[in-house]
């Protein structure tokens, strides 16, 4: 199957500027890999597994990151600190800060209770910014996790409504 001039130009755009994964092409356009390598290669694009250099937006320092760590991500930080800075500043969306409300969650539940790092901490109105202690149940593993959002009858290792 011959791809046409303009299709060639979508598929190097698509690897290029919105880093879509070489596989995913091929599916896309109904060629194999191979193919869709020889347009790129063709083009003069290197298809190597190498580092794209990209910004911290918080220090604003550039570091290389693998593609498949930039594609979907609407933030990038350099390290841990930048990225604390960045949600103690307040401007994390919803999605990043509920990672931040989980570690709180652990947090007010070890002054309770010896958690350790296998226990799942379950926010029982499934409001992870709701971190009252009433709110709170801690599970076993992640498996006990699950089976209890599944409805099995199971018994959290500590419930904060027993407070």
């Amino acid at each position: 199957m011959k791809i046409a001039h303009k299709e060639q130009v979508n598929i190097i755009e698509a690897y290029e500027v919105q880093l879509i994964p070489i596989i995913m092409l091929a599916k896309q356009y109904g060629v194999t890999r191979q193919a869709i390598y020889k347009i790129l290669w063709q083009a003069g694009i290197d298809t190597t597994k190498k580092r794209l250099p990209v910004s911290c937006d918080v220090c604003g320092t550039e570091h290389l990151r693998p593609r498949c760590q930039i594609r979907n991500r609407k933030h990038m930080f350099c390290s841990p600190e930048c990225y604390h800075a960045y949600l103690e500043a307040g401007n994390g969306n919803p999605y990043i800060a509920s990672s931040h409300g989980g570690r709180m969650a652990r947090k007010i539940v070890a002054e309770h209770f010896a958690l350790e790092s296998t226990h799942i901490v379950h926010h029982e109105d499934r409001n992870q910014y709701n971190n009252d202690p009433i709110n709170l149940r801690v599970f076993r593993n992640q498996g006990d996790h699950v089976r209890y959002h599944r409805g099995f009858d199971l018994q959290p290792l500590w419930d904060g409504a027993n407070l």
